[in-house]
Formats: C-alpha cells, sequence, structure tokens
C-alpha cells in the first residue's frame, strides 16, 4: 500500500495503517487501563486507620521478636542489642557507615 492507497487520515505504524480514531481509541483504552489498575492496586496498599495507630506508637524493647542472627548466633532480643551497643559503642571519629574502598581507574 503507498502513500496514495492509505485512507485519509491513517498513520503508518509497523505492517499496518491506523485511523485517528484508532489510535485515539488505543490510547483512550491504555490510559483507562492504567488508571483502573492504580486504583485497584491503591485499594490493596492501603491500611487501616487502627493499624496506623498501633504502627505510631511506641513500643517497648520487650515487645518486639527476637532478631535472628544466623546460624551461629542464633536469636538475639533487643535489649541485648541494645545493651551491647551501648557497652561497646563504635569509636568516635570514624564514620558509621561501611569502608569504602578507593577507586582505581579503569574502563
Amino acid at each position: 500500500m503507498t502513500t496514495d492507497e492509505r485512507p485519509r487520515g491513517a498513520v503508518k505504524s509497523g505492517g499496518g495503517a491506523m485511523t485517528g480514531p484508532q489510535i485515539l481509541l488505543y490510547c483512550g483504552t491504555c490510559i483507562l487501563l492504567v488508571v483502573i489498575g492504580i486504583s485497584l492496586l491503591m485499594r490493596v496498599a492501603s491500611v487501616s486507620p487502627q493499624f496506623m495507630r498501633r504502627a505510631q506508637t511506641p513500643q517497648t524493647m520487650d515487645r518486639f521478636a527476637p532478631i535472628p542472627m544466623g546460624g551461629l548466633y542464633g536469636t538475639v532480643s533487643v535489649r541485648e542489642l541494645v545493651n551491647y551497643y551501648l557497652q561497646n559503642p563504635p569509636p568516635a571519629g570514624r564514620p558509621a557507615g561501611p569502608r569504602l574502598l578507593p577507586k582505581v581507574g579503569g574502563c
């Protein structure tokens, strides 16, 4: 099909031609499906007001579940971790994050 044989308002795309109204219908359908999908996902992602109140209420250390530290160490309570940190604070003057290795030139 040459340019002269194409219907008026048709746009060449891939293997076929779409008319202006077909393009608008396709774009409108895509936008509608995205809006419906987002609204459904927002309902699934929302939480109840009771859950939000519980999440914003501070908890004591004893209410947290023990933290698994790996096969060799087992589980440790939050109280033990806080006590260890207070008795063995990190050295002053050293950044708290992991030590960054120097960058070596290359690609």
